[in-house]
């Protein structure tokens, strides 16, 4: 290869290099259907005369907008918010609805910010022209159903990597969802361990709980290691007029507040949290009675203890918990410390 050949394609090659540079550092442009930046602002409110505490399979409904940046909306640009269920009850789930905001609906559609029809937990919102900063635009109402007794959080979220995974950074908005299995009637609450009332033939008169428990379902073996507990109780029927073999009728209806509380060695409170690596913190849950309590027994007219299993354990309960649907204690074990855990 002759000497003028080689340095005119190491001319060639530096060209490249240097054209690719170029390229690279060259503005972008948006295109059209470009997911818009960061939002401002994501919020939510509840509808007007509803409630955040509800029966299960009762919707808890609410009223989401979002806050824009400036946007230029020639290319129609758009922002996509999801809704999910980030914590729940073990054993439990909730459907997250989404309805379009128009405008004839309240609130109203802004002008230039229209959202689309939902697609599963999603809603894709369409600017169709300029946006100054810090308008506000309403995306539709969001209804969540729980199906078990329990609290639960929902994230709604601008999904800007369009991955359907909430991502540390993308502007959210969390909503907390309380759920009793008897619709918060008060009513329904089963009594305490202080009823005194006579127990009587098929009739839930005289059944209260009489004690209350916890197990352990995720241990920890050291400091900053989360630790998993559910809590759970038994029922008692008071003596009263009960013939043989005679059930309460079902308590599916009914629930039991187990509230509780966590202290460390030296006395100082530590946080529950309701989910493992959650932030929302937790001082009790709402736990459903069983359908057959399992409160008859051979003997007439004699008080009556629900048994405690040795392969399931305690009969009223939160199921068993998964790693990610567990009361959690914060820092350190229960098991390995010591501390204690107060229910009641």
């Amino acid at each position: 290869m002759s000497t003028k050949t080689l340095r005119k394609r190491i001319a060639l090659v530096a060209v490249s290099a240097l054209g690719f540079g170029l390229m690279s550092s060259a503005p972008s442009s948006a295109g059209a259907g470009d997911e818009i930046a960061d939002l401002q602002a994501i919020t939510s409110a509840l509808v007007t005369g509803g409630s955040a505490t509800v029966g299960i399979t009762t919707a808890a409904n609410f009223d989401i907008t979002l806050t824009s940046p400036a946007v230029t909306a020639a290319n129609a640009d758009t922002a996509t918010i999801y809704a999910a269920v980030t914590s729940a009850p073990v054993g439990g789930g909730a459907t997250v609805v989404w309805t379009r905001a128009t405008a004839g609906t309240t609130p109203a559609i802004t002008a230039n910010i229209t959202p689309g029809s939902p697609s599963g937990q999603k809603v894709v919102v369409t600017y169709g022209g300029n946006i100054s900063a810090a308008v506000t635009g309403a995306v539709g109402k969001l209804a969540v159903t729980p199906d078990t007794a329990g609290s639960y959080v929902v994230t709604v979220w601008h999904d800007k990597n369009r991955d359907g995974i909430f991502t540390a950074g993308e502007t959210s908005r969390t909503i907390a969802v309380t759920a009793t299995s008897a619709g918060a009637v008060l009513a329904n609450q089963i009594p305490n361990s202080a009823d005194a009332t006579a127990g009587a033939d098929s009739s839930l008169n005289g059944v209260k709980v009489s004690s209350v428990g916890v197990e352990v379902v995720q241990v920890s073996g050291r400091t900053g290691i989360q630790v998993g507990f559910a809590p759970q109780y038994r029922l008692t029927r008071n003596a009263g007029t009960i013939t043989a073999a005679n059930e309460v009728p079902t308590m599916a209806a009914k629930f039991a507040t187990i509230s509780y509380s966590v202290t460390n060695p030296a006395g100082t409170a530590v946080t529950v949290v309701s989910a493992q690596g959650g932030a929302t913190a937790s001082t009790s849950q709402a736990i459903a009675g069983l359908a057959t309590p399992g409160l008859d027994s051979t003997t007439a007219d004699i008080a009556r203890t629900q048994a405690i299993s040795n392969t399931t354990g305690w009969p009223q309960r939160v199921h068993r918990c998964s790693s990610q649907q567990q009361l959690l204690v914060l820092t350190q074990s229960l098991r390995s410390t010591m501390r204690t855990l107060i229910l009641w």
